[in-house]
């Protein structure tokens, strides 16, 4: 009987067992689908997070370039309205001198049509520190198999000196302490002296603004536009004088810019460039470069 009684306490304690193990299984299960569950559900929510960021990442960035066309399309129509009322007889004389000068190269069989390609009244963008786009204005881009070539005309009805400073004035050396008496005595400027209208024993000696500033503005600004798109390229600026017959005399020291004033000059300092200077562009490059300056010019 006593035997009975253990037998029946011993199955009983192993149906107990067997019970709490069945739970703790099931359990388990229901502890595992739950953590796949909470996984499922964090993957759903962290892709809808993801989906929405980018969501509003492709709104912004398409908000910001539709900002931008609009801006460049009211810097276009701008450009355009300017380029209409900017281009000055100078300019206009230069660009013809420069098509000569083309067309002689040509008949001479130094230059092929495609190898010499002339921008004129050219705009670029550019940036300030502040991020307002302003037009940078190039009077004359040329193209050449020897390089590119930035002309700025500059107009004055008078005798100019070019580069002049106070050391090299000597006798003048007094007005320019007047014109500029803040300047040092190497700091080159550019003066024009030209007869009064109304008193031809009168002289009028003119300060005028850094004629090398532009051209190398203009020289910055298309290095920068060309390395952005097409990489490293080199830039020659040349100033042009048209002095209406007039005389010019440069005293500055610098090599850099050029200065011409005739159109025998200009023709000289091409040929020259032909004939010294080694191959740099083919005729697709050119083609290239003149493409992508016109892209932003309009």
């Amino acid at each position: 009987m006593d035997t009975l009684i253990f037998l029946g306490v011993i199955l009983l304690l192993m149906c107990i067992i067997f019970g709490l193990l069945v739970f703790i299984k099931k359990k388990h299960v229901e502890y595992d689908e739950l953590i796949d569950s909470f996984q499922t559900e964090a993957v759903a929510s962290l892709s809808k997070v993801e989906n929405d960021l980018l969501q509003e990442k492709e709104k912004v960035a398409d908000k910001i370039k539709k900002s931008y066309e609009k801006k460049m399309n009211q810097y276009k129509r701008y450009i355009q309205t300017v380029e209409k009322l900017s281009r000055t007889t100078s300019e206009v004389s230069t660009h013809k001198m420069l098509t000569e000068i083309k067309k002689e190269l040509v008949s001479d069989y130094t230059i092929k049509p495609s190898q010499m390609k002339i921008l004129s009244n050219v705009f670029i963008p550019d940036k300030t520190i502040n991020g307002e786009i302003i037009p940078i204005k190039i009077d004359h881009i040329v193209l050449m198999r020897t390089g590119i070539y930035i002309i700025d005309t500059n107009e004055y009805d008078g005798d100019v000196l070019y580069g002049i400073t106070k050391g090299k004035a000597k006798e003048l050396s007094l007005i320019l302490d007047h014109l500029f008496p803040i300047e040092e005595k190497d700091t080159e400027k550019t003066v024009v002296m030209k007869n009064e209208k109304d008193n031809l024993n009168g002289l009028n000696i003119i300060p005028v603004d850094d004629p090398v500033k532009q051209v190398m503005t203009g020289v910055s600004v298309i290095k920068q536009l060309l390395e952005n798109h097409l990489g490293h390229f080199s830039v020659t600026p040349i100033l042009y004088f048209d002095h209406h017959e007039n005389n010019l005399i440069n005293y500055s020291q610098s090599k850099t810019p050029y200065v011409i004033d005739d159109q025998e000059t200009l023709y000289t300092f091409f040929l020259k460039q032909l004939e010294d200077g080694s191959p740099i562009h083919s005729e697709f490059e050119l083609e290239k470069l003149k493409n992508l300056i016109e892209s932003v010019d309009h």
